[in-house]
């Protein structure tokens, strides 16, 4: 007959799970005032299956003049529960401004015409210098990591092998499919009434560990190994578009999180500064984008039409 599990068993699978830490941010960022959605559905790029997100979490920030102009932060993250630490191999970016190209926003208006005698289309986050402030573009930054297994014990010895934990890959992966659907539904699914507004998302990928995280460092003689609460984690995929694409994913502990929340609000907020400051513009810009775009049936003629 198979035994039942106790309740202190089934208390420990919890834990070791990480559903609890799952609720916990889910319900800090109720506290924050977020929308959230908890397994929120999005298809798999390979597969076209349905896959689970742990938390999708949207705020808002009024960005213009008028009632309905705002900008939305939507945090993507996924949780895991690392019994043994993941160590992140990080070194200075070589050109930390360039980062700011792999701000994923998506809305209206998603690219403004810069100025001169013949205006070009510039990206919004490159409109707004995002580089001068976003933290994408400060700090080290990770491009490989591992984590840890026992190897073998020999006489009371514990001998561990560092390892690609293929859960924390399924995680990554899973943020980036997310920012790519997310991005593209919030395009697509454009419907074009009368007057548009401001109406601009930007993503944040974020995977929130409950346990260590290591920041190592390639010395010129040594590794230098140390504890750390936050990194910024640089991963490249391929789309289904066959496109190469570069995704900036912040990790961090449980404990890091609303420091990295607070962090990511003052962005937000600074980004929504700028587009009321310069409202003249960001209106100019949205009524030639609605113009060229509405002639359109196609969800992706219409995203072609509104992406930068």
């Amino acid at each position: 007959m198979e035994r039942k599990i106790s309740l202190y068993e089934t208390k420990e699978a919890l834990l070791r799970s990480g559903y609890l830490l799952e609720h916990r941010i889910e319900e800090f960022l109720r506290r924050k005032a977020y929308y959230v959605e908890a397994n929120e559905a999005y298809p798999d790029p390979e597969t076209a299956k349905s896959r689970e997100l742990d938390i999708y979490a949207i705020g808002a920030q009024k960005a213009g003049p008028e009632e309905r102009d705002f900008i939305f932060p939507v945090l993507l993250v996924e949780c895991v529960n690392n019994p043994q630490p993941i160590a992140f191999l990080t070194k200075s970016p070589i050109v930390p401004f360039l980062h700011s190209e792999d701000i994923r926003v998506a809305g209206l208006p998603a690219k403004i015409r810069g100025e001169g005698a013949n205006p070009s289309w510039e990206a919004l986050p490159s409109y707004l210098a995002m580089d001068k402030y976003h933290h994408y573009c400060r700090g080290r930054v990770a491009t490989q990591f591992c984590s840890f297994v026992e190897k073998r014990k020999q006489q009371n010895v514990t001998e561990w092998m560092a390892t690609h934990e293929d859960s924390h890959f399924d995680s990554f992966r899973k943020l980036a499919a997310a920012v790519n659907h997310f991005s593209t539904e919030h395009f697509e699914s454009w419907r074009f009434g009368g007057r548009e507004f401001v109406n601009v998302e930007f993503f944040y990928p974020v995977l929130v560990v409950q346990g260590d995280l290591l920041d190592v460092r390639h010395g010129t003689k040594a590794l230098r190994v140390n504890p750390t609460n936050h990194i910024q984690y640089r991963m490249t995929m391929i789309t289904s578009e066959r496109k190469q694409k570069i995704y900036q994913i912040d990790v961090v502990t449980e404990r890091q999180f609303p420091k990295l929340l607070k962090l990511i609000e003052e962005e937000v907020a600074k980004s929504a500064r700028l587009l009321r400051r310069r409202h003249v513009a960001v209106r100019k810009a949205i009524d030639e984008i609605v113009k060229k775009a509405r002639r359109f049936r196609s969800p992706a003629k219409i995203r072609a039409a509104m992406e930068p």
